[in-house]
C-alpha cells in the first residue's frame, strides 16, 4: 500500500509539472504572437517618424525660402556639419600653409559625413514650398531624397505620382503620407 501512495505521489508530479510546461508554452505564444504583431507595423511607425522628420524639414525650408527673398530655386545644404573650419585667423606670413590645412580638414569630415551634396538645387513653388522638377513618380522619389537624405527604398516606401492633383503619395502596408506639392499641405494616415 506504501508502495501504491508513492506511485500516485510521483505520477501527480510529474502531472503537475505536464501542466506547469503547458501553461508556459500558452503563455510564451500569446507574447510570441503579439511581439510578431509589433514587429510587422514597424514599417508604418517609420512612415510615421519621416512624417514628423518631412514637417521640420518643410517648415525650415519654407522660412529659408521667406528669409532669402523668396526666390525659384534654392540650394539645400544639410551638409554643413562644423561651419567655422574655412573661418580660421590666417597669418599674412603663412597663409598657403594654413590654407591647404583647413582644405584637408575639410576634405576629411567630408570624408567621414554622408553628404548628400553641394548641388542639391531645389525648385520651389510660388507659395515657397518645395515642388518636383518632373512631374512623375521619379519626381517624388528624387524630392524625397532631397529633402530627406534616405532613400524610399531602403525604407520599403512605395512611391505614386498623383498629376491630377499634383500630389506626391508616400506610402507602406497601412499608412499614407500624401505631399500636395503647390500648398505644401502633408497629410498623413494610418489604416487599421
Amino acid at each position: 500500500m506504501l508502495s501504491q501512495q508513492k506511485a500516485d505521489d510521483d505520477l501527480l508530479k510529474i502531472y503537475g509539472r505536464v501542466i506547469a510546461m503547458v501553461v508556459l508554452l500558452v503563455l510564451l505564444t500569446i507574447f510570441g504572437i503579439r511581439y510578431l504583431n509589433n514587429t510587422q507595423s514597424l514599417g508604418e511607425r517609420g512612415l510615421e517618424f519621416e512624417h514628423n522628420r518631412l514637417l521640420n524639414v518643410l517648415a525650415m525650408v519654407h522660412s529659408q525660402w521667406l528669409a532669402s527673398g523668396r526666390p525659384d530655386r534654392m540650394l539645400l545644404s544639410w551638409h554643413n556639419v562644423v561651419s567655422d573650419v574655412s573661418s580660421n585667423k590666417v597669418d599674412s606670413g603663412n597663409n598657403d600653409a594654413v590654407l591647404k590645412d583647413t582644405q584637408l580638414k575639410m576634405d576629411t569630415i567630408y570624408d567621414d559625413v554622408d553628404i548628400v551634396g553641394t548641388d542639391n538645387w531645389i525648385s520651389m513653388s510660388a507659395e515657397g514650398w518645395p515642388i518636383i522638377n518632373t512631374h512623375d513618380t521619379q519626381g517624388c522619389v528624387h524630392l524625397w531624397g532631397q529633402l530627406l537624405a534616405s532613400d524610399v527604398h531602403e525604407l520599403n516606401i512605395t512611391v505614386d505620382y498623383q498629376s491630377e492633383q499634383n500630389i506626391c503619395r508616400y506610402f507602406s502596408n497601412k499608412a499614407s503620407l500624401r505631399y500636395q506639392l503647390q500648398t505644401g499641405r502633408v497629410i498623413f494616415l494610418m489604416g487599421d
